[in-house]
């Protein structure tokens, strides 16, 4: 036990001390606040537009028009229009509008024709339709004057008739065993798909690491020399709960730093316009969270042993790459059933797949998230995940304590199968 803890304890410090360590941990929560904070700060907006108004309305509605969108906004990112209006007919002018569109000396041209308040139809045209600020400042101004228009003579208002046809608001917000409301419709299922890649990459990335540091000592003769003092097995575990405890260290920074976040969340939305639940699904009971860990934890060391058994299998890092897709292979099959997991946790598919050793690491944390997963679920897919853990393990730790000494060609599956037996 005491050689574990020194490879624990050895494996746990060359990690953490790394340049790559200190940068993916600090990078991953910098990555995602600015996924969240820039699109506010860039905002795409401002700036002036030059529209000539061909105005064939009835009832002064161009002028008026002309009088909502030169109107000074108090919006931060609001466009400037200077507006030149005209009541001379489109076709008489349609050559020079365009020819001034095309030499830049206006923006487009708007026509709101003598049936607008049957059609409904008004031309824009424009050397760019694909600023849609502007077409939506256009649609806003138009539809509310020719609404105010209709209106006339039927006793009501806009304001009136908005509040008439105003649909509902519905706050969806999870429901969890203790009865605490824990987060809303789109926090909820974003946490959750966080979550599930956040796993998926932590269990792949350092199950490689393991593989390819095991392959390291193979080639180096290093672990000639350790298994002489250290038995096969406890290297091999040293190696993979060190590995762990690395992986825990950083997820423990990221959680932290999401909740630190997630207690400024009412800065955060009066600054850069976020939403005030963004982070209400963090808010999780402490049941939620111990089987976040449990799983994490049961899932990466299945994964982290088949990583090493592997590892110690090959002679090359182009064997070793070659190897790497297979190991991952179960962990991609959730992938192509994200939707029906998230959209309907309580489903057969999501069901199933958390109750498979090699998926119920990724996917029984999304429906944690997501839902209220009954108790006996989640305990018999802790159970199942173990008996699995325990047999790759066990299996993984025989290949390992041949694989470890072997030289030469990758061996064939006939070869693995005499190590397997004869460990």
């Amino acid at each position: 036990m005491h050689n574990v803890l020194l490879i624990i304890r050895r494996e746990f410090l060359e990690r953490v001390r790394t340049k790559a360590f200190v940068i993916g941990t600090v990078l991953f929560p910098v990555f995602m606040i600015a996924m969240m904070v820039l699109p506010a700060l860039i905002k795409p907006g401002g700036g002036d537009r030059t529209l000539v108004l061909v105005d064939q309305s009835p009832a002064g509605i161009g002028a008026r028009v002309e009088q909502l969108l030169k109107a000074p906004s108090a919006e931060k990112n609001a466009i400037r229009y200077t507006i030149e209006r005209t009541t001379n007919p489109l076709e008489s002018q349609r050559a020079a509008l365009n020819k001034r569109v095309e030499s830049k000396e206006i923006d487009g041209y708007v026509v709101i024709g003598a049936d607008v308040l049957q059609s409904s139809k008004v031309m824009y045209r424009a050397r760019d339709v694909t600023k849609v600020q502007v077409v939506q400042d256009l649609d806003r101004a138009i539809s509310g004057v020719v609404q105010q228009e209709r209106l006339k003579g039927s006793g009501m208002t806009a304001e009136q008739v908005a509040r008439l046809v105003q649909g509902v608001d519905i706050d969806a917000a999870r429901v969890s065993g203790d009865g605490e409301e824990t987060g809303g419709l789109m926090s909820t299922l974003i946490t959750a798909y966080v979550i599930f890649f956040l796993f998926m990459q932590l269990i792949t990335l350092y199950g490689q690491n393991a593989m390819r540091s095991v392959l390291e000592e193979k080639n180096n003769r290093i672990v000639e020399v350790i298994v002489s003092s250290v038995r096969p097995m406890h290297l091999m575990a040293g190696k993979i709960l060190g590995l762990a405890s690395v992986a825990l260290l950083q997820i423990s920074i990221w959680v932290s730093f999401a909740a630190l976040v997630a207690s400024q969340q009412g800065v955060l939305s009066r600054r850069f316009g976020m939403s005030a639940g963004a982070f209400s699904a963090l808010n999780m009971g402490g049941g939620t969270w111990a089987a976040l860990l449990i799983f994490f934890v049961l899932g990466f060391i299945l994964y982290a042993a088949m990583y090493a058994a592997a590892g110690s299998t090959v002679t090359s890092e182009q064997e070793a790459q070659q190897l790497a897709f297979p190991m991952m292979l179960p962990l991609l099959i959730p992938v192509a059933f994200i939707m029906p997991i998230l959209t309907d946790p309580m489903g057969n598919t999501a069901r199933v797949l958390s109750m498979i050793p090699f998926t119920s690491p990724v996917v029984m944390p999304m429906r944690a998230v997501a839902t209220d997963v009954p108790l006996w679920e989640i305990a018999l897919s802790v159970v199942l995940l173990v008996m699995g853990m325990t047999a790759v393990v066990w299996l993984a730790g025989k290949i390992y304590r041949v694989g470890i000494l072997s030289t030469g060609k990758k061996p064939t599956l006939a070869e693995l199968g005499r190590w397997l037996r004869a460990a």
